[in-house]
C-alpha cells in the first residue's frame, strides 16, 4: 500500500526543522512571499512545507505517525470514538483492544491507540487509511494535515480494491505554490457508484453545504450518547469508565406487541406476566432495536411510524440512545441524512405556539442555517421522540388533521400529534417510546413493539460486562440463574443492574469465607434482600467516601446514613399512600433532605432530578426503590406486635382500626387517601410490592440486620413473633374471602419473610388453590412451592389452567405436584419435557393425582408415549384429559399395551388429535381390552365435551388475552379439524351441537 523510501540521513535532516518549527530555526530569513496573489507566506514557512513534502515522500507510515504524535493527540483526544470504532471495524484493532481503549481517559486512550498501531507498518497504514475516512469528525487542522500529508490516493488503495473507483486527474493548477507539492499528493474524485458502496461514515451526506453541519451534529450526538447513565455511580464526574455505551450496552429483547395485556397493574407484575406469556409462546418474532425500521415480514416497505413501549427501567431510552450513537458513528441508519432526538421531558418546557423549524433551530442551533434544506427532503429524516408518558400536555388523537407546514406555529401538543400521525412531514420516519399506560392509538403506527428486557443469554452478557473479572461474572450469573426470584427479576435491565451491584461484594475474588448464615456473608435470595444489599453497597462505596471499607459491618454503614435513610423512608412511605412519585424542592426540605446533597452523597443513586417548565422536580429513580425505602422505614419504626398486624390489615386489605387505636404510621390522613382511591388503586393492588418488601425488611430486623437504624431491640417477645405472624396469615387464609391476586400476594409475603415457623402455621389452611387464567411467572411458581411445601395435607385441587407457567414454572412446582388430587394444567404452553416431568410424578409411589388435565399443550407423540408408560405403573389416576395435545399416529404405538395393564383409569379424552387410521384402530382395540374405560376420541362423542367447548369459545370472545394463548396453541384449528374428521352430518343432539361449535369457531377465526 505504501512504497515510501527510508533514507535515514534524509529523515534525520528533515526531522530537525519539523521538530523545532520554522519560526525557531536559526538563520532563517524573514522575507515574505506572495503566492498567486493569495495570503502572504514567510520564506521560512514555505521552506518548511517543502521539507515536509520531501520527507513525506520518503517516510514510512510509522515514521509519519511518530513524527506527528503530539499534534495528533491534541486533535484526536476530544472525540476519539469514531476513529476507534472504524479502526475496529476495519480490523486494525481487535474488539478487546477497542473496548479496553474506551475504558480509558481520552488522552490516555489516544496515546495508547497510536502506540498500538505504530508497532507495525501494516497497522500504521491501516490507521492512516481510516483516519482519512473519518476526518470529517475532526477539526479543520487535522483535515488539512490529512490532505497534505497522508497521500489519500495511496491510503485508499484498500478501498479501491473493494470497489473499483474511477480516478480522474484534475487539471494542473497554475498556482505557483502548488508546484512546490507537485506529484506529492495526487488529487482524485470518486464516481457516484463507488460512493454508494463505500463504508464511509459521512458518505450519505451528498451536499457539500450539509457536510460540516451534519458532522457537527454527529459529534454532538456522540458526546451526548456515548455514556450510559448509571444511577449507582451518580452520573457526571462520578461516572465509572465502564459506563461507556460500547462497553456496558447489552441488546434488548423486543417483539411485536398485540396490546392485549392490561396495564393497570404494578409495572413489575405486568412485565412478569408478559414475560411468562411470551416465553411460553416461543414462536414470537424478536426484533433488535436497530431493526425497528426494517420492513416487516409481511411487507417490503419499511415502517414510517414505530411505537416502542415498555415499563420503566426496561431499557427504552437506552435503546434509542444506542440508535442515535450508532447513526452518529455511521454504523447504522445510514439511509438517514439527519436524526433528531427529542425528549418529551424537554418539550414540557414549551408553552407558547412553536413551529417545527423553530423547535429544531432552538434545540440544534448549529443546524439552524441548513434546517430548511433538510426539512425539504423529509424522507431522509428520522425523529426519535422519547418518553411520551412524561409529556404534561394533553394529546388530542381524534382531532381533525390540519394542513400545517414545518414553519407553521401551533401548540406543542398539536405539533407532536401532527408529527406522530404523519399529517406533518408524512415521508419522514418517527420512533416513539412510551410506557404501557400511555394511550397512543395503534392505528397511527405501521409497527408497534414492546420491550421485554433481556433474555437469558443477555443477562449473562450483562454480568460479564459489569464485572471485570470473568470468573466473578460467571459465578454471579450462575447464582442468578439458580435463584428463580433473581432470575426473573434480572430480565429487566434496571433490576439486573441492581442485582449485580448487590452481589458484587459477595462474589469478589478476595471475599473472606464465613460459615455464619446471615446476610453478612451469604448472597441475597429474595427480592427484599437484593434491595437491602444494593442500598448498603451504594452507601458504603459512594456516600461514606473512605469512612467505610469492605470489613465495615453493615450496622455501622447504616448508622452513618441513618438521618438520610429515615428522611428518605418517610418521604417514600407517606407519598406511596398518596400515590405521589414526583416531589418539589420544598417537599424534600420538609422531610429533612437537602437537595444540594444529592450529587455529593448516596442520594444520587436514589433520587433523580427532573427539570420542568417552572420548577425543579425530584423522583426516586424507580418506583420499587421508593417502595423498598418506605418498607424499610416502616420496619424500623413499628416495634409492637399489635401495631404491625393492624398495619398489615390496612396495607393488604384496606382495613383501618377505630380512630382511637390507630397504630403509628397510620392515621386520619391515610384513611382519607384510602377513601379517595379508585378501584385500580386499592391497597391490595397498589401496595403489593410494598408489603412484600416490608416482610423482607421485617425479617432483616428480626435477624439483627437493621441495628444501625433501629435503636432498640425489636421486641421482648421477638422469639414468639414469627409464630404470631404465622397465625395472622393463617387467619386470613382460613376466614377471609379474597381475590386470587391478593391470595398470591400473601404467598409472596411469606416467601419474602422466609421464616419457617410462620409459614408452617399458615400453609395447612390451604386445601385447594384456584388460579385459573391468572398469568403466573416463575417467581409466582416459586412462591407457591415455598408455601405449599410446608403443608402436610393433600391438595384437593390445584387449578393452573391458562396460567402460562411453561416448563420452567412446572419444574419449580414439581416437588408438590404429586400431592394434588385434581391438577389442571390446561393451556400452559407445556411440551414434551413437561410430559416427561409429569410422567415421573405419576410413577412416584407418593403420587396422589386422580384427575389430570393437560389439554391444549403441545406434548407431541414423544411426550404422550411417556405418559402411557407412566400409566402402566400408576394406580391413582382416574381421569386423563389429553385433547388437543399433538398426539399423532406414532403417539398411540404403546397405548394399548400400557393402558390395558392400568387398573385405575376410568376416563380418557384424546379428541382434537390427528391420530390417523392406525391410531383409530388402536383406540378400538383398547376399548376391547378395557370395556370399562370411557374413551372420548372425537368431540361429537360426548355432549358434555361439546358444551364445554361452546362455553370455551364464548370465553375466548370476551377475553383477548385468552385468545392469544389459544391462537398460539392452534387450538381452534385443531378443534375445527377434529369436528370435520368426525361425522357432524347426523340429526342427533350431538351432531347439532357439533355444527353449532363449528360455526362459532369459524366466525371467531374470521373476526381475528
Amino acid at each position: 500500500m505504501f512504497s515510501f523510501q527510508s533514507d535515514k540521513q534524509a529523515l534525520k535532516h528533515s526531522l530537525s526543522p519539523l521538530a523545532t518549527g520554522p519560526a525557531q530555526q536559526s538563520g532563517a530569513e524573514s522575507r515574505v512571499w506572495t503566492v498567486g496573489g493569495t495570503k502572504p507566506y514567510r520564506e521560512s514557512n514555505v521552506l518548511s512545507l517543502l521539507r515536509w513534502s520531501e520527507w513525506v515522500s520518503m517516510a514510512s507510515a510509522q515514521q509519519l505517525l511518530q513524527a506527528q504524535r503530539d499534534q495528533l493527540l491534541q486533535w484526536l483526544s476530544p472525540n476519539l470514538a469514531p476513529l476507534l470504532h472504524w479502526l475496529w471495524d476495519d480490523g486494525v484493532l481487535t474488539r478487546g483492544q477497542y473496548l479496553g481503549l474506551l475504558e480509558r481517559l481520552p488522552a490516555n486512550a489516544a496515546a495508547a491507540t497510536l502506540e498500538m498501531v505504530c508497532t507495525s507498518e501494516e497497522g500504521s497504514q491501516g490507521f492512516l487509511k481510516v483516519l482519512g475516512e473519518v476526518q470529517g469528525y475532526y477539526c479543520p487542522q487535522l483535515q488539512a494535515w490529512v490532505q497534505r500529508s497522508c497521500q489519500l490516493d495511496r491510503i485508499n488503495e484498500v478501498v479501491q480494491e473493494r470497489t473499483p473507483i474511477k480516478v480522474e486527474e484534475k487539471k494542473k493548477s497554475k498556482n505557483p505554490f502548488a508546484k512546490l507539492l507537485k506529484g506529492k499528493s495526487k488529487e482524485f474524485s470518486v464516481t457516484q457508484d463507488a460512493k454508494e458502496h463505500q463504508m464511509h461514515p459521512l458518505r450519505n451526506v451528498k451536499s457539500p453545504n450539509l457536510r460540516v453541519p451534519i458532522s457537527t451534529h454527529k459529534n454532538t450526538l456522540l458526546s451526548q450518547t456515548e455514556r450510559m447513565i448509571c444511577y449507582s455511580e451518580g452520573g457526571g464526574e462520578a461516572s465509572n469508565s465502564r459506563s461507556h455505551i460500547e462497553v456496558r450496552y447489552t441488546d434488548l429483547f423486543v417483539t411485536e406487541d398485540d396490546e392485549s395485556m392490561e396495564s393497570s397493574q404494578h409495572e413489575y407484575f405486568n412485565a412478569m406476566t408478559r414475560r411468562a406469556r411470551i416465553y411460553a409462546h416461543q414462536f414470537c418474532h424478536q426484533i433488535r432495536p436497530r431493526q425497528l425500521l426494517d420492513p416487516p415480514e409481511a411487507s417490503r416497505r419499511p415502517p414510517k411510524r414505530v411505537k416502542v413501549k415498555g415499563i420503566a427501567g426496561i431499557g427504552k431510552s437506552t435503546a434509542v440512545q444506542r440508535l442515535m450513537y450508532e447513526w452518529a458513528l455511521g454504523k447504522n441508519l445510514r439511509e438517514f441524512t439527519c436524526v433528531f432526538g427529542l425528549s418529551f421531558r424537554e418539550l414540557n418546557l414549551i408553552d407558547a405556539p412553536i413551529s417545527l423549524l423553530e423547535l429544531l433551530g432552538t434545540r440544534f442551533q448549529y443546524l439552524r442555517d441548513v434546517l430548511p434544506v433538510l426539512l425539504d427532503t423529509p424522507s431522509s429524516l428520522l425523529f426519535i421522540l422519547d418518553g411520551l408518558d412524561e409529556f404534561k400536555h394533553h394529546l388530542n388523537w381524534n382531532g381533525t388533521d390540519k394542513d400545517i407546514g414545518f414553519d407553521t406555529k401551533v401548540p406543542i401538543s398539536e405539533l407532536m400529534v401532527s408529527l406522530i400521525k404523519g399529517s406533518l412531514l408524512p415521508k419522514s420516519s418517527v420512533i416513539l417510546t412510551t410506557r404501557p399506560s400511555t394511550d397512543a392509538p395503534k392505528k397511527f403506527f405501521q409497527r408497534c413493539c414492546v420491550v421485554l428486557g433481556f433474555e437469558e443469554d443477555q443477562v449473562k452478557e450483562y454480568a460479564h460486562k459489569y464485572y471485570s473479572d470473568p470468573q466473578v461474572a460467571e459465578n454471579v450469573y450462575n447464582y442468578i440463574a439458580m435463584n428463580d426470584s433473581l432470575f426473573v427479576l434480572s430480565f429487566i435491565p434496571l433490576y439486573c443492574h441492581i442485582i449485580c451491584t448487590a452481589l458484587s461484594e459477595f462474589f469478589s475474588a478476595n471475599r473472606e469465607e464465613d460459615s455464619r448464615r446471615s446476610l453478612e456473608v451469604n448472597p441475597p435470595r429474595t427480592v427484599s434482600e437484593v434491595y437491602y444489599c444494593y442500598l448498603v453497597t451504594a452507601i458504603k462505596h459512594h456516600a461514606l467516601k473512605g469512612k467505610a471499607d469492605r470489613s465495615t459491618p453493615k450496622s455501622k454503614v447504616l448508622s452513618l446514613a441513618k438521618r438520610q435513610l429515615t428522611a428518605l423512608g418517610r418521604l417514600a412511605y407517606e407519598n406511596i399512600l398518596k400515590g405521589n412519585i414526583l416531589f418539589e424542592r420544598k417537599d424534600l426540605e420538609e422531610f429533612g433532605l437537602e437537595p444540594q446533597e444529592i450529587n455529593s452523597t448516596f442520594l444520587c443513586q436514589v433520587l433523580v432530578v427532573i427539570e420542568e417548565a417552572t420548577t425543579e422536580m425530584f423522583s426516586f429513580f424507580h418506583l420499587t426503590v421508593q417502595e423498598y425505602l418506605a418498607a424499610l422505614y416502616c420496619a424500623v419504626n413499628l416495634s409492637k406486635e399489635g401495631d404491625i398486624l393492624q398495619a398489615l390489615n390496612f396495607w393488604c386489605f384496606g382495613e383501618l382500626p377505630s380512630p382511637s387505636s390507630y397504630p403509628p404510621l397510620i392515621g386520619h390522613d391515610q384513611q382519607l387517601n384510602h377513601k379517595n382511591t379508585d378501584n385500580d388503586s386499592k391497597p391490595e393492588k397498589s401496595l403489593q410490592m410494598f408489603t412484600r418488601f416490608f416482610m423482607g425488611a421485617l425479617r432483616a430486623r428480626l435477624e439483627g440486620q437493621l441495628q444501625g437504624l433501629a435503636q432498640d431491640p425489636f421486641l421482648e417477645e421477638g422469639q414468639e413473633f414469627p409464630v404470631q405472624l404465622g397465625q395472622w396469615f393463617q387467619d386470613q387464609l382460613r376466614g377471609r374471602t379474597m381475590s386470587n391476586e391478593v391470595a398470591l400476594n400473601l404467598f409472596h409475603c411469606l416467601m419474602e419473610l422466609h421464616i419457617q415457623e410462620a409459614t408452617s402455621r399458615a400453609a395447612p389452611e390451604i386445601k385447594r388453590l384456584h388460579l385459573f387464567k391468572m398469568k403466573l411467572s416463575v417467581v409466582d411458581c416459586a412462591a407457591l412451592h415455598y408455601v405449599l411445601q410446608f403443608s402436610p395435607h393433600t391438595l384437593d385441587e390445584l387449578n393452573l389452567g391458562y396460567s402460562n407457567i411453561g416448563n420452567r414454572g412446572l419444574s419449580r412446582l414439581r416437588p408438590i405436584l404429586h400431592r394434588c388430587e385434581t391438577l389442571y394444567l390446561r393451556y400452559n404452553c407445556l411440551d414434551k419435557n413437561a410430559a416427561i416431568l409429569e410422567s415421573d410424578i405419576l410413577k412416584s409411589r407418593d403420587c396422589q393425582v386422580k384427575k389430570l388435565y393437560m389439554c391444549g399443550n403441545n406434548l407431541g407423540p414423544d411426550g404422550v408415549l411417556e405418559l402411557w408408560s407412566a400409566l402402566e405403573q400408576n394406580s391413582t389416576v382416574e381421569e386423563l384429559y389429553l385433547d388437543i395435545t399433538g398426539i399423532t399416529e406414532r403417539g398411540t404405538e404403546n397405548m394399548v399395551n400400557c393402558l390395558s395393564k392400568n387398573t385405575s383409569l376410568k376416563t380418557l379424552t384424546i379428541a382434537g388429535n390427528d391420530i390417523g387410521a392406525a391410531g383409530r384402530s388402536r383406540v378400538k382395540e383398547l376399548r376391547r381390552h378395557c370395556p370399562s374405560l370411557r374413551i372420548i376420541g372425537n368431540f361429537v362423542d360426548d355432549l358434555g365435551l361439546l358444551q364445554a367447548y361452546l362455553d370455551w369459545v364464548q370465553e375466548i370472545r370476551e377475553d383477548p388475552d385468552q385468545m392469544n394463548a389459544v391462537k398460539n396453541a392452534d387450538a381452534l384449528q385443531s378443534v375445527l379439524k377434529g369436528l370435520r374428521v368426525a361425522d357432524t352430518h347426523g340429526e342427533g343432539e350431538n351432531a347439532i351441537k357439533a355444527k353449532e361449535l363449528e360455526a362459532q369457531i369459524l366466525q371467531l377465526l374470521q373476526a381475528n
